[in-house]
Formats: C-alpha cells, structure tokens, sequence
C-alpha cells in the first residue's frame, strides 16, 4: 500500500498540530511507502520509508506557489501511478484540489474529518471523496453512509499516567489543566467564573487553575487580554496561571502533574486533547457526553452544563471532594477505555483496513 497523505502542518514540536508527526510514524509502519505533502514542515523525525514535501508556506511561498507545488508533487505521484489512495487530512479543500488527479486516474481518496461542522466546504468534498474516516460517530457531521469511526489516535505511550518511581512533593493545591489554542470558541471564560464561585464565593482556596496554549489570530489575542484582565479584577491571579503556547510533545508532563483535566469546548464529538488527560490517568470535566458514554456513574460526576459557570463550579467542588484512591481509581478506567478505543497504532490499523477497501473502488461508484 502506498499513500499520498496531505495535510497542514508536520512539525512535532507544533503547539497544535505536533501529533499528526506521531500519526504519520503510526501509519508508516503499516503501509509500504508514504509521501506526505504538507502547507508547512518544521521538526522531522519520520521512518525511511516517508517522504515529506513542502508546499513552503512558512519559507514565504504565495498561494501560488503553493499550488504548483501540490500539484507537482500530487500529480506526478498519481500519473507515474506510484501512490494508491490520496488520504487529506481535515481540510475539504485538499480533497476538492486532488479531485481532478482522482478522476483522471481512479486513484480513491479516503478523507479524515473529526469535526461538527458541515459547512458549504465539506459538503463539496462528499461529492469526490470515496470514504471518510472520523474518531467517532458524533465527531462527523454528514451521517456515516460513507464514514467509518477509527478512534482519535492517541499516543497512549507517550500520554500515560507518570511512572510510579517519580516522586512530586506535595503542593497542597488541586490543580485543573485546560489545554489548547486560548480563543473565544475554547470557552476559557467559563473556566474563569467557576474559578471565581469557587474562590471568591465559596472560599475553597487550595486550588489551582492552569490554561495552557497561545492565541492565534488577532481575535484571540484580543480575547486573551481580556481574560488575563478579568482574572485580575477578580483578584484570582494567585490561582489561575497562563502558560503560553506548548509544544505537543511536553504537553505530556503537564497533563501528568495535575489532577483533573477542564475542557469548556461546547462543539459535539471527541477531542484529541481531552482523549489525552485521560490516557495519562486523568478525570475531564466536560460538557460532551460522548466522553462517559461508557461511564455513565463517572459521567454524573463530571458533566457540566455548556457555558454554565455554576454547573462547572459545582463539578469542581465535586471533584475536590473526591479521594486521591478514588480519583485514580477513575482515571485508570479511563485510561484504559482509551487504549482500547482510541490508540493510534489501533487507530492507522483500522484506518489501513479502510484504504485497503477503498483501493478497489473506482470514483463512478462513490
């Protein structure tokens, strides 16, 4: 099997996107050769069998540019017939920009989507991608005629509980970690009022709120001000700490030094970050059921209502009620729900599995 996998960024050192590089390792260990073509590359440390070309968006190419590139290298690969299936990942428009190169040689294209919207764009892409791949049912928003649930494709190795030889003094503080890009749709705000109920109002002090991730574009740096403003108004600056931006591969160490894991992210489906607390041992609170589908006792613990402070509030207070058996009781079934579930290599073995069907299908029968 030989693939063609696009996508955005391949940098194992990126604040946002540093895990697809764990996912390409993944999955060239399951397919004979794999070309990558990505807008951007940075940090690269992939088997022999992986070629990676850059359409140069962070060496200064124009869309242009870029173009030409996608095309050259996409192209030549399809024509001299030396991939089998186009796999893009996440952007419909990869998809829409393989889809001539589809047609003129009945090379499939299988698409990974993990994502509620279904906009305009998405929906152009359904007409010229053979399959879809997701993490889950509810993580794909065009029903699932054509789209297989995979799992996220979670690093469990590198996200696991610490080892028990390390040893952290006790600070006599609970900390709660959020994590990922600080903008207005990550809901940080909320996190903030429940800080404040819990603090201000209810005066459980020995806590600790830590929002870990960078603002992106000009809204979110605008909406980041405002938050570290808010938490100096409400006098919260001794609890509530920002970190800036983490690369993903020492998110790890964060995720293992705190007790509980906050994710305020409204938007159906699973989300890779929440999927990697809980491979590291650590009870979310979120506001998607999809997470305790299996755990509905563990669900009733750390549920909350979206864009509810209160509810988020009193999930906290819940949570610093619990005892530290207890807690890890919880966090070890978690973490085992995710092995099973949501592993990477499990995940590129099932999404190895799809390409293989879809290798035989030719574009008239999508």
């Amino acid at each position: 099997m030989r693939v063609l996998f696009i996508t955005q960024v391949v940098d194992r050192a990126d604040n946002n996107l540093g895990a697809i590089h764990g996912w390409i390792e993944a999955l060239a260990s399951q397919v004979d050769q794999l070309h990558v073509l990505a807008l951007n590359t940075g940090v690269v440390d992939l088997p022999s069998n992986v070629m990676v070309h850059s359409m140069g968006k962070n060496r200064g190419n124009g869309k242009l540019r870029q173009l030409k590139i996608f095309y050259s290298v996409a192209g030549r690969l399809a024509l001299r017939r030396q991939i089998d299936v186009f796999f893009p990942h996440m952007v419909p428009r990869y998809a829409m920009l393989v889809a001539p190169l589809r047609a003129l040689t009945g090379i499939p294209t299988v698409m990974w989507y993990a994502h509620n919207s279904g906009d305009i764009k998405l929906k152009a892409a359904n007409l010229v991608v053979d399959r879809f791949v997701s993490a889950s049912r509810d993580s794909f928003p065009l029903g699932t005629a054509k789209c297989q649930s995979v799992g996220m494709g979670v690093d469990t190795a590198l996200f696991r509980p610490a080892p028990s030889s390390s040893v952290n003094l006790p600070r006599g503080k609970t900390r709660f970690l959020t994590m990922g890009r600080i903008s207005p749709r990550k809901e940080v705000d909320t996190l903030i009022s429940a800080a404040d109920l819990v603090v201000n109002q209810w005066g459980l002090r020995e806590v600790e709120f830590i929002a870990a991730g960078a603002p992106l574009a000009a809204s979110d740096h605008e909406y980041y001000d405002r938050l570290k403003d808010r938490v100096a108004e409400l006098h919260l600056g001794s609890f509530v700490r920002f970190t800036g931006g983490i690369p993903h591969s020492e998110a790890v160490h964060l995720l293992q030094d705190c007790e509980y894991f906050v994710n305020m992210h409204v938007e159906g489906g699973l989300g890779k970050a929440v999927l990697e607390a809980m491979s590291c041992g650590k009870p979310a609170l979120v506001s998607t059921p999809s997470y305790y589908s299996q755990f509905p006792d563990y669900g009733k613990l750390f549920l909350f209502d979206p864009r509810d402070a209160v509810s988020l509030g009193q999930r906290i207070r819940s949570a610093l009620e619990l005892s530290d058996g207890e807690r890890k009781q919880i966090g070890n079934d978690l973490r085992q729900w995710v092995v099973q579930e949501h592993d990477v290599r499990r995940q590129m073995a099932r999404i190895v599995e799809v390409l293989h069907t879809t290798r035989g299908i030719q574009f008239a029968q999508s």
